[in-house]
C-alpha cells in the first residue's frame, strides 16, 4: 500500500513538473520597439564587430595629413550628437593604422563641406578654388554623416522569470575629399548592428536600463564595413609637402621625421600649376602639375615635423612649391 502511494505522488510530482516547464517556455509578452530604423531580422554582434586580430596595413613613404571632420547626425534619435561620436572612433582607427597623421585644428575642421564647392565650406578661401597645398595643408579630408540610428527594445516575461534584449542599428556614409583638388574620391556607407540581452530568473540576474555603449557599438559596428577600403583610398593619394623656406642652396619643407621622410630622401620640387575649370559644368578639374623646377636631398631635422633639405639641381625654387618624392 505505501509502496503505490509512495508511486502515486512521483507521477504527481512529475506531470507538475512538466506543466510549469511547458508554461514557462510557451508564456511570454513582448512590447513594442522604442524606436527603430526597420524591422529586418538583427544579425548577431559577433559577425557585425570587426577581427581583432587583423594585421595593420604597412608601408614605406612620407604619411598623409589627413582631418576628420565633425560628421553630420541626420537621425531623428542622435538629436545631432552621434557626429562627434563617428569622428573619434574614425580617429581612433585611422590612427591604429600607423599610415597617417591626424591633424585637428578645433572649430575650423567642424565645418560641413560641400562636394563641389570647398569655398562655400571656409576650407578653401572662397573664390580661389583649392589650390595645391592650402587646404589647411592637407591630402585628404573624412566627411560624413550618421544618415539612421535607432534602437529596438524587446521584452518577455515568464512565469518565473523575464528577459529584455536591445537591439541598434546605425547606418553611416562616408566621403573622402581629395585636399588638393577638392574632388571626392571614395564614398561609401556601412550598416552595423549591436544586440545585449539580459535575464532574470526568480529575481536573480541582471536587470538592465537602457545601455548607453550601444550606440557606440553600433557605431562601431557600421564603420567596421568600410574602414579598410577607406585606408586603401587613402593611401593611394599622392604625397605631396611645400617649401616653407629658401635660404640659398639650403631648402626648408613643412615635412620631417613624424611625416615619415629619412636623410637622403630626394624630394622633387614643382611650381604650383595652374587650376583648370570645366567650361561647362564650372567645377574645377584639378591643377594641372608646375613646371618641375629641381631635386632637392633631405639632410636635417627640427621642430614637430620639418626638414632642412640641401639643392641638388634646379634653380628659382620658392616658398609654397610643391615638393614630391622621388622614387
Amino acid at each position: 500500500m505505501k509502496k503505490a502511494v509512495l508511486k502515486a505522488s512521483r507521477m504527481g510530482a512529475a506531470i507538475v513538473s512538466a506543466g510549469l516547464a511547458g508554461l514557462i517556455l510557451s508564456g511570454c509578452a513582448t512590447t513594442p520597439p522604442i524606436t527603430g530604423p526597420s524591422d529586418r531580422p538583427s544579425a548577431p554582434a559577433a559577425a557585425t564587430s570587426r577581427a581583432e586580430a587583423k594585421a595593420p596595413i604597412v608601408t614605406r613613404g612620407p604619411k598623409k595629413r589627413v582631418a576628420v571632420i565633425r560628421f553630420q547626425d541626420k537621425s531623428a534619435y542622435g538629436r545631432g550628437r552621434l557626429g562627434g561620436a563617428v569622428q573619434d572612433i574614425l580617429m581612433t582607427e585611422l590612427s591604429k593604422s600607423g599610415l597617417f597623421i591626424l591633424v585637428s585644428r578645433g572649430g575650423d575642421l567642424d565645418l560641413v563641406l560641400d562636394e563641389q564647392d570647398l569655398g562655400k565650406s571656409g576650407i578653401v578661401k572662397e573664390g580661389t578654388g583649392p589650390k595645391s597645398g592650402e587646404v589647411l595643408a592637407l591630402n585628404a579630408i573624412v566627411t560624413g554623416a550618421v544618415s539612421q540610428f535607432g534602437v529596438k527594445q524587446k521584452s518577455a516575461t515568464y512565469l518565473v522569470g523575464a528577459s529584455k534584449t536591445q537591439t541598434a542599428e546605425a547606418t553611416v556614409d562616408v566621403r573622402v575629399v581629395d585636399a588638393t583638388t577638392g574632388q571626392v574620391i571614395f564614398a561609401d556607407s556601412g550598416a552595423g548592428v549591436h544586440e545585449e540581452s539580459s535575464t532574470q530568473v526568480l529575481g536573480i540576474g541582471g536587470a538592465k536600463g537602457y545601455d548607453e555603449t550601444l550606440e557606440g557599438k553600433a557605431l562601431r559596428a557600421a564603420i567596421s564595413k568600410f574602414i579598410d577600403n577607406l585606408i586603401q583610398r587613402m593611401e593611394a593619394i599622392p604625397w605631396s609637402g611645400k617649401v616653407a623656406a629658401v635660404d640659398a642652396d639650403e631648402i626648408t619643407v613643412n615635412a620631417g621625421q613624424k611625416t615619415g621622410l629619412v636623410m637622403g630622401d630626394r624630394l622633387r620640387v614643382f611650381g604650383e600649376g595652374r587650376e583648370v575649370i570645366d567650361p561647362d559644368t564650372k567645377l574645377s578639374l584639378g591643377r594641372k602639375p608646375g613646371k618641375e623646377k629641381g631635386e632637392i636631398v633631405v639632410s636635417g631635422f627640427f621642430g614637430e615635423d620639418a626638414a632642412v633639405c640641401r639643392r641638388v639641381s634646379g634653380e628659382g625654387i620658392a616658398v609654397n612649391d610643391i615638393v614630391k618624392l622621388a622614387r
